[in-house]
């Protein structure tokens, strides 16, 4: 495979509100702007949608990292579990509190507008993380927004699943929630798909809870005995469970294509399991521009709408190389053994 078939060298897709990407070094730091942070006593809270992923452990990384370069105190850091009330409740709370900024995600962004405008109006300055709440315009009500390239990510994942398929039918399971990151991934791998002549979209489902998809992939694979492939909205743990599911009945040559990283999809990558290729992103990166663009806000600097951090190609060609980009840190021992079969 020629991984330059699959890669995409610029951002695909613009941010929620149509804004264009802009490169990370728009809110680079300056060593003097970086030391005016450290001379003033700022905190901040994260607010993310759910906690248990690979993607928020290296985000949550990056941010805590840079913060504490910064001299900025993290005052907590908070998961919604994708429930858009406890969301809503957490970042309530948040707007009477006397922190200064807020970096979070909205699980749903008609749900959670009036309680982030709350955090808005408190004058309490607002970070978001590949999605903006319905309502907010650029500067007024927020800083910016900082994503990977989610239409980009799709692409990916769309171009290995046609290129590790050839040809067959496929089926599309789909966060059935307005979220624009994965509406965004959605699309992109539709777009790919939809200009294949040899591969169909023949199957769809949708999901609201990430850890309900193993009945759900199943019931697709056994009802629809064509399909030779799947596209599954992100890797851990839908994926993961999805992987489980075709194994379960029998398909292991079923290929399945995703968007993210975690360790068991890097592992089921490396060992030739059903998962051939994802479009990862860079979180721990994106953390580190987010942190950059709240020292930024606070400082009173103009800061952009949308920054997009690019979108990885991994797969079991690439693994050994990509992962450390997206992990910062070499690859396991027992990942590396597995690869020597490669």
């Amino acid at each position: 495979m020629d991984i330059e078939d699959i890669e995409v060298n610029h951002p695909a897709g613009k941010g929620p509100n149509g804004a264009d990407p802009l490169a990370s070094e728009a809110v680079d730091l300056t060593d003097d702007q970086a030391e005016a942070v450290r001379n003033e006593s700022f905190s901040v809270a994260i607010v993310f949608h759910h906690l248990k992923t690979a993607w928020t452990e290296l985000q949550r990384r990056g941010l805590e990292e840079r913060f504490d370069e910064l001299g900025v105190t993290v005052d907590g850091v908070y998961g919604a579990e994708f429930n858009a009330s406890k969301q809503t409740e957490i970042i309530e709370k948040l707007s009477d509190n006397e922190v200064d900024a807020v970096i979070s995600i909205p699980v749903d962004t008609a749900a959670t507008a009036d309680a982030y405008r709350a955090v808005a109006d408190a004058g309490i300055e607002l970070v978001f993380m590949d999605n903006v709440p319905d309502g907010f315009e650029h500067p007024r009500d927020y800083a910016g927004c900082v994503s990977s390239d989610n239409e980009g990510v799709g692409i990916v994942a769309g171009r290995f699943l046609r290129e590790f398929l050839g040809k067959g039918d496929v089926g599309m399971i789909t966060f059935d929630a307005p979220f624009y990151v994965t509406d965004q991934r959605e699309s992109g791998v539709r777009d790919v798909l939809r200009n294949s002549d040899d591969v169909t979209i023949a199957a769809e489902e949708g999901f609201t809870d990430p850890d309900d998809v193993y009945d759900l992939a199943q019931n697709m694979v056994v009802t629809n005995p064509n399909l030779n492939g799947m596209f599954v909205s992100w890797s851990d743990p839908p994926a993961v469970q999805a992987t489980r599911a075709v194994e379960d009945v029998g398909r292991s040559e079923f290929v399945i294509t995703t968007t993210g990283l975690s360790s068991r999809t890097v592992e089921n990558i490396a060992l030739g399991g059903p998962i051939k290729g994802t479009g990862a992103q860079f979180p721990y990166q994106q953390g580190i521009i987010e942190a950059n663009m709240v020292g930024q806000a606070l400082l009173g600097e103009s800061t952009p709408p949308f920054i997009a951090s690019g979108s990885l190609p991994v797969y079991r060609g690439n693994f050994k190389e990509q992962y450390p980009k997206h992990y910062q840190e070499g690859l396991p021992e027992d990942l590396l053994e597995s690869s020597h079969s490669i």
